[in-house]
């Protein structure tokens, strides 16, 4: 899978604003400031997404339509963008909007192929993220956890990293990147290509 162009769409916070288009769909979700923007910029090779060093600056889905090469033909797929969750300083009432806002659009959303669910290797699984694991297994969603900012773990814990997750997730997809260096790059879009087929 080659992406060729990229371009931001709109900022949403339901489904129904979507356009009844039949493009597939792959969301990038995770805890605030993990790199979600910032892969995502690295995916595409330019600056589509807006990144920051303060946690939660992401409040909407943002929407990017996304042309790639795909086994020769030009394919479209979209790429959204989620709000972080797990960010202390938001009010209560706002956390839960938030939640109920990516609950409903996932949920109702047919396009979806694959959950991109990125998680800063140099933290351990909580209580929040065991919440996050029930809730895509009960939903029987497909999803691939990515263990961002690699470039900052040596070679050995990312490996002991990797095997302890996939273990912890049943044999799931357990990917590395680094936005820096590009690390992992290939691995991810070559699941994303898998997915979207």
């Amino acid at each position: 899978m080659r992406i060729i162009n990229a371009e931001f769409v709109k900022s949403m916070v339901t489904v129904e604003l979507v356009e009844t288009v039949d493009v597939p769909e792959i969301c990038f979700i995770g805890r605030s400031n993990v790199g979600k923007s910032s892969m995502i910029n690295s995916l595409v090779m330019r600056k589509i997404a807006r990144t920051s060093s303060t946690p939660g600056a992401t409040k909407l889905i943002n929407i990017f339509d996304v042309s790639c090469e795909l086994k020769g033909e030009r394919k479209s797929v979209i790429f959204s963008d989620f709000p972080g969750f797990g960010f202390s300083k938001v009010s209560r009432d706002v956390s839960r909007n938030w939640q109920a806002m990516i609950e409903n659009y996932i949920l109702k959303n047919p396009k979806i192929r694959t959950i991109i669910w990125l998680f800063d290797i140099r933290r351990e699984i909580d209580e929040l993220d065991r919440m996050l694991i029930d809730w895509l297994f009960k939903n029987n969603l497909e999803f691939c956890m990515v263990l961002t900012k690699c470039d900052k773990e040596t070679q050995s814990n990312i490996a002991k990293k990797k095997r302890v997750f996939k273990e912890y997730l049943e044999n799931r997809q357990v990917l590395i990147y680094s936005a820096k260096t590009g690390a992992g790059k290939k691995e991810l879009l070559s699941y994303m290509a898998e997915a979207i087929e």
